[in-house]
């Protein structure tokens, strides 16, 4: 339960930050990749277990799935 919370609270985070072009978007998914691995190193997740892997990949799609909510 608190691996959900944890994965929405950095996705929520990430979400916040807007884009203003087709470079910014760029720039903002490979600092966006950047601050993924941080969070999960952050949070003591040994990067390239397999767990930092699926931590990462959580991310990413949490961070996806909040950018495409509101967009129906």
């Amino acid at each position: 339960m608190s691996r959900i919370m944890l994965i929405s609270f950095f996705a929520a985070l990430l979400a916040a930050r807007g884009t203003q072009s087709a470079n910014a978007v760029q720039s903002t998914d490979q600092d966006a990749c950047a601050r993924y691995d941080l969070a999960c190193a952050a949070v003591g997740i040994d990067p390239g277990s397999a767990a930092f892997n699926q931590c990462v990949t959580d991310l990413n799609h949490s961070l996806w799935a909040l950018r495409n909510l509101y967009k129906s």
